[in-house]
């Protein structure tokens, strides 16, 4: 990259700050509550993670890789399952990728 192109991306990297801000300034009364009188509701616990197929096929890889491949077998069969692609369920997935995170811990 020479000094022309850093230079043209250095600007357009000003220009988008500059855009970003001025989009912020916008939305920032609208972002404030309307009705301050009212006590704020309780903030919702952010949601669970929703992993896809892949995500967890290279978490169970790893796990394997690494020396868990019997631990990892074991996950899915404790779920009724032969192979990861036999679960449908988002939130099976999820329970599986929970698990196979805490087998590395329980190894120590």
């Amino acid at each position: 990259m020479n000094q022309r192109d850093k230079a043209l991306l250095a600007e357009a990297l000003k220009r988008i700050c500059a855009d970003v801000a001025l989009l912020a300034t916008m939305f920032e009364d609208e972002a404030a509550p309307e009705t301050p009188d009212e006590p704020a509701a309780e903030t919702p616990q952010a949601p669970e993670k929703v992993y896809t197929y892949e995500e967890v096929r290279a978490i169970l890889a790893e796990k394997s890789r690494t020396g868990f491949r019997a631990e990892v077998k074991a996950i899915l069969t404790g779920h009724g399952v032969k192979q990861l692609s036999d679960v449908k369920d988002p939130a099976t997935l999820a329970k599986i990728v929970a698990e196979a995170e805490s087998i590395a811990t329980s190894q120590t």
